[in-house]
C-alpha cells in the first residue's frame, strides 16, 4: 500500500466495490479501496438478492439495467460466471390498492420494454407449486427478472476492479477522513495512525458511513433498519429450484427459491432502526434482536396465510437478519458536498443495493469525474433534506417508517 492515491474508497461492500469498478473502467487513476473486514463480508452477505427490473420510481429502472449490464461485462472480463439466476418474478395483487400498484408496475415495464404478462391462476399454480392460487386475483409475470448471490456479485465487482488496477486492502479500518483547513479532502487516517493521501475520498461505508461523517459536521440522511427473512425446511418438490420469486404487497412479503427451500421475507408493521453508534465492527457480533423473530412471524404470518396455507406449521430452518440503510423518502444518497471538496458518498440503499448497485456506482463515478450523469443526480442529493442529525431517535424513526411503509416485498 502506497501513501498517496488519486482516490480512496472506504467500504468493501457492494456499493463501494461497484463504485471502484465503475471508476476503474473509466481509467480514473490510482484507486485504493479499504475495508475494515473482508470484501462482501458484512451487510452485502445478508441480502435477499432480488434483481427486479421494473420500478415505478424515477431513474431506478435505468440503474437496475446498469447492474445487469455490469454483470455481463464482468463475466466477460473475468472469464467466469457470477451465478445470475433468471427465474422470473410474479407480483401478486389481491386488493384494489395492490391492483393499482401492479398496474403502475405494468405501465413502467411497458415504457421501458421489459417483458411482462398477466397470467391466470392455473399458470400461477404451474410456476409456484406452493401457492394457493385461489387467493391470487391478478398476477403480473416478468420472465426476465433474476436473483443473484449478493456476496458473489460484490466479489465480482471487487475482482473486476482489481483486474482493472484498483488496489484492495482488507482488514484495514479507517479512523477518520482527513481534510485541510479550508475543508478540502486530503485523504484518510487509519486506526493505527497511518495517513494515506488522496484528493478524493468516497464514503461507501454502509451502516457505518455516518460515523465517518460526524467529525466533519455532516449528517447523512439515513439510518440502519433491520431487514430479515426466514428459510423453510427443504422440500424440493414443493419449492423447486429456480421457480419465480414473488412480491406480495397485500402480505408485506416476498418469496424466492433457495436450494429446495423457500425464502420468506416479511415486513413488520413497525420496523426496527438501530443507532449507528451501537453497531459492532463485525455484524456477526451485533444483536439484531433475533429473539423477536417468532413474535414478528406471528404478527406477519396471518397476512401470508391466504397464499401459503400451512405457514403456521411450516418448518423453519434458518433466520437471517441484517441492516439495510433506509432514507425517509426511500431514495438513495449519492453525491458530493460543497463544504468539503473531493468528498463523495454512495449509500442509503433502501433495500435496493443489490439490484441498483451497478447504477449507483455508475452515477457516483460520473459525478466524481465530472461526466454527464446518466440519471438525474438531484433525485439522490445528500443534502436534499437540509441539515439532519442521524443520531437522534426521531430521525431514526423517520427512516424506519420508510421501510414500514414500503410498497412491495
Amino acid at each position: 500500500m502506497k501513501n498517496q492515491y488519486d482516490m480512496i474508497i472506504v467500504g468493501g461492500g457492494l456499493l463501494g466495490c461497484a463504485t471502484a469498478y465503475q471508476l476503474a473502467k473509466r481509467r480514473a487513476g490510482n484507486i485504493l479501496l479499504l475495508d475494515g473486514n473482508d470484501i462482501a463480508s458484512q451487510a452485502s452477505a445478508r441480502a435477499a438478492c432480488l434483481l427486479t427490473r421494473a420500478r415505478t420510481k424515477p431513474a431506478l429502472m435505468e440503474m437496475v439495467q446498469e447492474t445487469y449490464d455490469c454483470i455481463e461485462e464482468m463475466e466477460a472480463l473475468l472469464g467466469e460466471s457470477l451465478g445470475l439466476q433468471q427465474c422470473g418474478s410474479i407480483t401478486i395483487a389481491s386488493s384494489e390498492a395492490s391492483l393499482r400498484e401492479v398496474e403502475a408496475l405494468e405501465q413502467a415495464a411497458n415504457r421501458f420494454g421489459i417483458a411482462n404478462e398477466r397470467i391466470g391462476q392455473e399458470r400461477v399454480r404451474e410456476l409456484l407449486p406452493w401457492i394457493n392460487e385461489e387467493a391470487v386475483q391478478v398476477a403480473l409475470y416478468m420472465p426476465t427478472d433474476a436473483f443473484i448471490d449478493s456476496a458473489l456479485l460484490c466479489s465480482g465487482y471487487a475482482k473486476a476492479a482489481q483486474k482493472l488496477g484498483v488496489e484492495l486492502k482488507t482488514n484495514t479500518k479507517v479512523r477518520e477522513i482527513a481534510v485541510t483547513a479550508d475543508g478540502a479532502v486530503e485523504g484518510v487516517i487509519l486506526c493505527d495512525g497511518t495517513k494515506i493521501q488522496a484528493p478524493v475520498v468516497v464514503n461507501a461505508a454502509g451502516s457505518w458511513a455516518n460515523l465517518l461523517m460526524r467529525p466533519l459536521g455532516i449528517g447523512l440522511p439515513f439510518t440502519p433498519v433491520r431487514s430479515h427473512f426466514w428459510i423453510s425446511d427443504p422440500d424440493a418438490e414443493r419449492f423447486p429450484a429456480n421457480h419465480p420469486f414473488t412480491v406480495i404487497p397485500d402480505a408485506r412479503a416476498f418469496t424466492r427459491s433457495d436450494v429446495g427451500s423457500l425464502i420468506i421475507g416479511l415486513r413488520e408493521s413497525e420496523c426496527q432502526p438501530f443507532d449507528p453508534q451501537t453497531l459492532t465492527d463485525k455484524l456477526e457480533d451485533f444483536d439484531f434482536r433475533a429473539e423477536a423473530k417468532w413474535k414478528i412471524l406471528d404478527e406477519c404470518a396471518p397476512l401470508l396465510k391466504p397464499y401459503l396455507r400451512d405457514i403456521d406449521t411450516l418448518g423453519i430452518a434458518h433466520y437471517m437478519a441484517g441492516p439495510s440503510c433506509y432514507v425517509p423518502d426511500a431514495k438513495f444518497i449519492i453525491g458530493g458536498f460543497k463544504q468539503h471538496r473531493g468528498l463523495f458518498t454512495v449509500t442509503g440503499c433502501c433495500g435496493g443495493g443489490v439490484a441498483a448497485g451497478g447504477g449507483m456506482g455508475r452515477l457516483a463515478a460520473e459525478m466524481i469525474l465530472g461526466e454527464t450523469p446518466f440519471v438525474d443526480p438531484a433525485l439522490f442529493a445528500p443534502d436534499r433534506f437540509g441539515e439532519v442529525d442521524p443520531f437522534t431517535v426521531e430521525f431514526q424513526k423517520r427512516c424506519a417508517d420508510a421501510r414500514s411503509n414500503k410498497k412491495g416485498g
